[in-house]
């Protein structure tokens, strides 16, 4: 079932769910951990709102494309 999928896919999963669990066990074991103030705001928008909806999706959509083109390449190279 997983033979196929590329190291990418796993690299994409790791850095979001890693970055999901690693917050959520903060979350469960720091006392108003989500709500302490950083830049005016709760953690909780800074780190889930901005880092983990918006910059570290973007990251992984840009190693995916990238890995792929890479990918491609070798495999052209690979015909030659």
């Amino acid at each position: 079932m997983f033979k196929g999928m590329p190291k990418a896919l796993w690299i994409g999963m790791g850095l979001i769910y890693g970055w999901m669990f690693v917050f959520m066990m903060l979350e469960w074991t720091v006392p108003g951990f989500p709500l302490k103030s950083f830049l005016g705001v709760p953690a909780c928008w800074i780190y889930n709102c901005l880092m983990c909806c918006f910059v570290v999706n973007i990251f992984v959509a840009w190693y995916f494309a990238h890995s792929e083109e890479v990918r491609e390449r070798k495999l052209e190279e690979k015909k030659r």
